[in-house]
């Protein structure tokens, strides 16, 4: 099912980082990644990320896969920043023994011990296609690396169950994965009703999954209650883990809103200076850039200053209806 991409693009908000450092003692987000299986068509406007994917006929906006027609291909990039990777300006208070020098290749927090860490991957294939049981042998061999695989049957979790999907993600769940639904918000465009069904059929059809993921992540101040609601909403059916993309930094309002947001989604890695204020809340935030080589010394900076990274170099139209060749080592390198 055709699928419009849209290219994310980090933009900077110094000033909301700084309020968010200032007054924020935890922040949550995730990063939209919005898949489709199949073909995917055009790009749009979306300045936010988001990530293409597969699972059915997501479209995407940005580097977001949207919806399963045209995603968010009606949101500008002017009106919304988001999409497929989230950021919000260093809301989250890091944890204790998590906060990293920014500095370090790693290994230690501020007590000496060492970083949580962890990918999220937009896991936009179908659960016969090799990239499944790639990525459980890759987590088995890496059991210390938190791994959590974004599934997506079709631009959600679809109409009715699909048995390929049990089985696959107990599978994964089997494995030690964290196993996430993805769902489409379109920047709280549908609505906490629309948003609502789509955990309540997740819920429904796969009760091995553990969370959900919300793609088109609003990053309007004004948004903030939406997401807040719709993350308490899945943690109510013990979805307990949750994950937003707005694709860029977002207002102090979204502090604690959902547990993970992923803040770059684009093309090539982020510069690491542009991490730097997500230190000391880093278990709070991911990167997800496509179209890029491995870079182990890149990835091993990077871990002090967001909690979870996933790269692929695979690119658009779809850059994510594969794993990486170098996946396994790109887990090597987030070792703690």
């Amino acid at each position: 099912m055709p699928v419009t991409e849209r290219v994310s693009q980090l933009r900077a908000y110094p000033a909301a980082l700084a309020l968010v450092l200032a007054s924020c003692t935890s922040a949550s987000g995730n990063g939209g990644v919005n898949g489709a299986n199949a073909d995917t068509a055009g790009a749009n406007t979306q300045s936010g990320g988001g990530t293409a994917g597969s699972g059915g006929a997501q479209a995407q906006g940005g580097s977001s896969a949207g919806a399963n027609t045209a995603g968010a291909a009606t949101q500008s990039g002017g009106t919304q920043s988001g999409g497929g990777t989230s950021g919000s300006g260093g809301a989250q208070a890091g944890r204790a023994g998590e906060s990293g020098t920014g500095t370090s290749a790693g290994a230690a927090g501020s007590d000496g011990a060492a970083l949580s860490v962890g990918t999220i991957v937009p896991l936009y294939t179908d659960p016969s296609d090799p990239s499944w049981a790639t990525l459980v042998a890759a987590k088995t061999a890496h059991p210390a690396v938190k791994v959590v695989a974004i599934v997506n049957p079709d631009s959600g979790p679809g109409a009715a169950l699909d048995s390929s999907y049990t089985s696959g993600i107990t599978r994964l769940v089997a494995a030690g994965i964290t196993a996430i639904g993805y769902v489409s918000t379109s920047y709280a465009a549908r609505g906490e009703p629309a948003v609502k069904a789509d955990i309540d059929h997740w819920h429904a059809f796969y009760p091995s999954l553990q969370g959900i993921f919300f793609d088109e992540q609003s990053d309007q101040a004004g948004d903030a209650t939406f997401y807040r609601d719709v993350s308490a909403y899945a943690k109510g059916l013990g979805l307990a883990f949750t994950v937003g993309n707005p694709g860029t930094a977002v207002p102090a309002s979204y502090a604690g809103a959902v547990d993970v947001m992923l803040i770059y989604e684009s093309k090539g890695l982020p510069a690491l200076g542009s991490l730097a204020g997500y230190a000391s809340s880093r278990a709070e935030y991911g990167i997800i850039p496509y179209g890029a080589a491995l870079d182990t010394a890149f990835v091993k900076a990077a871990k002090a200053k967001v909690q979870y990274i996933y790269a692929t170099s695979d690119d658009l139209p779809n850059p994510w209806d594969s794993l990486p060749p170098y996946f396994g080592d790109m887990l090597t390198a987030l070792e703690p």
